[in-house]
Protein backbone atom coordinates (compact mmCIF):
# COMPACT_ATOMS: atom_id res chain seq x y z
CA UNK A 1 0.00 0.00 0.00
CA UNK A 2 3.14 2.45 0.87
CA UNK A 3 4.09 1.57 -2.61
CA UNK A 4 1.17 2.42 -4.02
CA UNK A 5 0.83 5.58 -2.32
CA UNK A 6 4.19 6.99 -3.34
CA UNK A 7 3.80 5.91 -7.00
CA UNK A 8 0.63 7.36 -7.87
CA UNK A 9 1.17 10.79 -5.63
CA UNK A 10 -1.80 9.85 -3.19
CA UNK A 11 -2.27 12.34 -0.23
CA UNK A 12 -1.96 11.31 3.31
CA UNK A 13 -6.00 11.84 3.30
CA UNK A 14 -6.22 9.83 0.17
CA UNK A 15 -4.13 6.87 1.52
CA UNK A 16 -5.88 7.16 4.72
CA UNK A 17 -9.25 6.63 2.96
CA UNK A 18 -8.16 3.53 0.93
CA UNK A 19 -6.60 1.99 4.43
CA UNK A 20 -10.25 2.85 5.98
CA UNK A 21 -12.14 0.91 3.19
CA UNK A 22 -9.82 -1.92 2.99
CA UNK A 23 -10.07 -2.03 7.11
CA UNK A 24 -13.90 -2.52 6.89
CA UNK A 25 -13.91 -5.00 3.99
CA UNK A 26 -11.04 -7.38 5.51
CA UNK A 27 -12.22 -9.75 8.65
CA UNK A 28 -11.48 -8.68 12.24
CA UNK A 29 -8.08 -8.71 13.50
CA UNK A 30 -6.26 -8.57 10.59
CA UNK A 31 -2.90 -6.84 10.98
CA UNK A 32 -3.72 -3.95 8.68
CA UNK A 33 -2.14 -0.85 10.00
CA UNK A 34 -4.98 1.86 10.91
CA UNK A 35 -3.23 5.24 9.56
CA UNK A 36 -0.67 7.03 7.46
CA UNK A 37 1.41 7.42 10.71
CA UNK A 38 1.80 3.97 11.71
CA UNK A 39 2.73 2.99 8.52
CA UNK A 40 5.34 5.63 8.27
CA UNK A 41 6.06 4.54 11.79
CA UNK A 42 6.82 1.15 11.05
CA UNK A 43 8.98 1.67 8.04
CA UNK A 44 11.26 4.09 9.51
CA UNK A 45 13.36 1.13 11.89
CA UNK A 46 14.39 -0.04 7.85
CA UNK A 47 16.85 2.57 7.85
CA UNK A 48 15.82 3.88 4.33
CA UNK A 49 15.46 7.24 4.74
CA UNK A 50 16.43 10.14 2.28
CA UNK A 51 18.07 13.90 3.01
CA UNK A 52 16.57 16.34 1.89
CA UNK A 53 18.86 19.32 0.24
CA UNK A 54 17.40 22.55 -0.84
CA UNK A 55 18.22 23.57 -4.52
CA UNK A 56 18.10 26.95 -6.36
CA UNK A 57 14.20 27.03 -8.19
CA UNK A 58 16.09 27.21 -11.56
CA UNK A 59 18.40 24.25 -10.64
CA UNK A 60 21.61 25.70 -10.49
CA UNK A 61 23.12 25.08 -7.43
CA UNK A 62 22.81 22.83 -4.23
CA UNK A 63 22.33 24.44 -0.82
CA UNK A 64 24.56 21.54 0.25
CA UNK A 65 28.06 20.84 2.15
CA UNK A 66 30.11 24.65 1.61
CA UNK A 67 26.94 26.13 0.35
CA UNK A 68 24.09 25.05 3.01
CA UNK A 69 24.30 28.27 4.57
CA UNK A 70 23.87 30.76 1.37
CA UNK A 71 20.12 32.11 1.07
CA UNK A 72 20.68 33.03 -2.37
CA UNK A 73 21.89 31.74 -5.94
CA UNK A 74 25.42 32.03 -6.68
CA UNK A 75 24.65 32.06 -10.37
CA UNK A 76 20.81 33.95 -10.76
CA UNK A 77 20.79 35.42 -7.33
CA UNK A 78 17.20 33.50 -7.02
CA UNK A 79 16.12 34.02 -3.23
CA UNK A 80 16.66 30.70 -1.29
CA UNK A 81 13.61 30.95 0.81
CA UNK A 82 9.73 32.33 -0.16
CA UNK A 83 9.27 35.66 1.31
CA UNK A 84 7.30 35.40 4.58
CA UNK A 85 4.06 36.14 5.44
CA UNK A 86 2.08 36.76 8.58
CA UNK A 87 4.23 35.90 11.99
CA UNK A 88 5.72 32.88 11.46
CA UNK A 89 9.25 32.43 12.41
CA UNK A 90 9.97 29.40 9.75
CA UNK A 91 11.63 29.79 6.52
CA UNK A 92 10.45 27.71 3.51
CA UNK A 93 12.82 26.90 0.22
CA UNK A 94 10.95 27.12 -3.20
CA UNK A 95 12.44 23.82 -3.74
CA UNK A 96 14.02 20.68 -2.16
CA UNK A 97 16.15 17.60 -3.91
CA UNK A 98 15.14 14.32 -1.34
CA UNK A 99 18.59 12.70 -1.48
CA UNK A 100 17.57 8.60 -1.17
CA UNK A 101 21.16 6.88 -0.14
CA UNK A 102 22.36 3.90 -2.65
CA UNK A 103 24.18 2.08 0.06
CA UNK A 104 21.28 0.96 3.03
CA UNK A 105 19.21 -0.47 -0.17
CA UNK A 106 21.67 -2.23 -1.92
CA UNK A 107 22.94 -3.70 1.85
CA UNK A 108 18.86 -4.81 2.35
CA UNK A 109 19.15 -6.47 -1.03
CA UNK A 110 22.52 -8.45 -0.18
CA UNK A 111 20.62 -9.67 3.09
CA UNK A 112 18.64 -12.14 1.54
CA UNK A 113 20.36 -14.69 -0.35
CA UNK A 114 17.65 -15.21 -3.04
CA UNK A 115 17.60 -11.35 -3.91
CA UNK A 116 21.85 -11.70 -3.49
CA UNK A 117 22.11 -14.22 -6.42
CA UNK A 118 19.99 -12.77 -8.96
CA UNK A 119 22.43 -9.39 -7.86
CA UNK A 120 25.68 -10.71 -8.68
CA UNK A 121 24.15 -13.02 -11.43
CA UNK A 122 26.10 -11.10 -14.47
CA UNK A 123 29.66 -11.48 -12.45
CA UNK A 124 28.72 -15.49 -11.65
CA UNK A 125 27.13 -16.48 -14.82
CA UNK A 126 28.72 -18.71 -17.27
CA UNK A 127 28.47 -17.59 -21.25
CA UNK A 128 27.66 -20.37 -24.24
CA UNK A 129 30.38 -19.66 -27.09
CA UNK A 130 27.63 -19.40 -30.27
CA UNK A 131 24.73 -18.81 -27.92
CA UNK A 132 23.01 -15.37 -27.73
CA UNK A 133 23.24 -14.26 -24.09
CA UNK A 134 23.11 -10.97 -22.30
CA UNK A 135 25.42 -7.76 -22.81
CA UNK A 136 27.37 -8.38 -19.70
CA UNK A 137 29.71 -10.56 -22.24
CA UNK A 138 29.76 -8.63 -25.00
CA UNK A 139 33.00 -6.91 -26.16
CA UNK A 140 33.36 -3.12 -24.87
Amino acid sequence: MFTIKSDHELSEAGYEKIIEWMRSVLPEGNKLKENFYAVKSMMKPLGLGYQEIDICPNFYMLYYLENAELTECMTCGHSRYKPRTGKGKTLVTYKKLRYFPVTPRLQRLFMSPRTAEHMTWHQSHDAVDGVMVHPSNGET
